[in-house]
């Protein structure tokens, strides 16, 4: 769970930014941000195998916090520069994220420039939702959409807590009632255990993965969801949409597990022919420091549907959870005239 407002540093995304007045009229309270996308050695635990697009979950996630953290620092409530007021400051509050969700169009190229437009809202009686639209700067084209739930956290007690109205008198102001998209159909994100299929265990976070409250932050976690999906899913697959619900911190001294299931007959289809028996790679994994994934040069791919995955973080040393997630993936576009010979 990351306090601070969508806060961390620009991670592999943007060397280039600018802005200039938002396509959404109200450009008082929407904020706009452009980027040029630069190709690093490196992000997100995809290689140079993944090709020429960039691994997008993690760069509009990377660019979109960039873009908050540029909103509220030209905003008049900021008082610390990670979006905490001056009278929750005196309250000893901050944000902490609760749920994200992001649904992906279309990927943009190295090289692309984006837009980003964010905006805050209400979200119920103590919350606050921010929402981001990102575009293709030249053609206007509507890549992604992504919103984020945030509720307010005692600094000292580390404890959930109500919206007092001094600070609400603060931050109403800049609330821009538009939904980015329609609020998900409440559906329970399952909680996995040792049976899941794929885990992968040991994974630490860095200094450079810290917020200023020294914790980790959302990009992060992502990254970590991320670890324990097989790698030919990541070669021949692109993410469509993913939501993440934040059950705890997670601080610099944490030892985190991850671990992901198939939720779809399709996933489970290719999960069956990547491994012998699901036991014996569960039992593979838990005592090995590394995953061993399936064979990333012959991908398998699936153009029978998408394919849905179940996600968990969790503590290593006392099985706590820190987060439940769900993700939906599409045949990546190169790959379906192959996986097609009909077309």
């Amino acid at each position: 769970m990351e306090a601070g407002l969508m806060g961390s540093t620009l991670k592999a995304s943007s060397s280039q930014h600018f802005w200039r007045v938002s396509q959404i009229p109200e450009s008082k309270i929407v904020h706009s941000s452009s980027f040029t996308l630069q190709k690093t050695e490196r992000l997100g635990g995809c290689s140079s195998s993944c090709g020429s697009r960039a691994p997008g979950h993690l760069m509009i996630n990377a660019v979109a916090n960039e873009t908050a953290l540029n909103h509220v620092g030209m905003s008049d409530f900021v008082g610390d520069g990670m979006g905490t007021t001056h009278a929750m400051m005196r309250h000893r509050l901050i944000w902490v994220v609760t749920k994200m969700h992001i649904q992906v169009n279309q990927y943009p190229v190295w090289g692309d420039i984006v837009e980003i437009d964010s905006w805050v809202c209400s979200a119920g009686k103590n919350g606050m939702r921010r929402d981001f639209l990102v575009r293709d700067y030249a053609s206007g084209e509507i890549l992604s959409r992504a919103t984020s739930t945030w509720a307010m956290m005692n600094k000292d007690t580390r404890k959930l807590s109500k919206m007092p109205d001094d600070v609400k008198a603060e931050i109403s102001p800049f609330f821009y009632d538009k939904c980015v998209m329609e609020d998900e159909p409440s559906q329970k994100i399952k909680k996995l255990d040792d049976s899941a299929l794929y885990i992968r265990p040991n994974l630490m976070p860095q200094l450079r993965d810290m917020d200023m409250n020294q914790h980790v932050n959302n990009v992060k976690y992502i990254g970590w969801v991320l670890e324990s999906v097989p790698q030919s899913l990541l070669v021949a697959h692109e993410l469509v949409s993913m939501t993440l619900e934040y059950r705890r911190e997670c601080c610099a001294s944490d030892v985190v597990t991850s671990m992901t299931d198939p939720s779809s007959p399709h996933a489970s289809t290719l999960s069956e022919q990547h491994s012998e028996g699901k036991q014996n790679l569960v039992n593979q994994v838990l005592h090995t420091a590394e995953l061993q994934p399936p064979e990333i040069a012959t991908p398998t791919m699936t153009p029978t549907g998408d394919l849905k995955y179940t996600h968990l973080l969790r503590m290593q040393a006392d099985g706590r959870e820190i987060l439940r997630g769900r993700t939906k993936w599409r045949l990546k576009q190169r790959f379906l005239a192959s996986s097609n010979p009909t077309q």
